[in-house]
């Protein structure tokens, strides 16, 4: 079951790279991942607190529209919840 170098299936128990080595790099992507979302999330948060600067009775009317939206899908569940019981 042995192979090359290129099948990369190591021969010995000491090939085998360690796993703390694996966890180590791991954790590092992990990280660098953590800190580009995080600073996609400042980016995106900078440019709504811009728009809303902007353009605020814009952001009043949508805010608004939203509210009424989720308040009428509210009060349709509730309908339907108090029409089966």
């Amino acid at each position: 079951m042995e192979q090359t170098q290129a099948g990369k299936i190591p021969s010995s128990v000491p090939e085998v790279p360690a796993r703390g080595d694996t966890f180590q790099a791991a954790r590092e992507r992990l990280n660098e991942r953590l800190a580009g979302v995080g600073e996609q999330a400042r980016d995106a948060a900078q440019y709504a607190d811009e728009a809303v600067h902007n353009n605020p009775w814009t952001s009043v009317g949508v805010g608004f529209g939203v509210g009424v939206l989720i308040g009428a899908l509210i009060a349709m569940a509730a309908s339907r919840g108090s029409r089966a019981l």
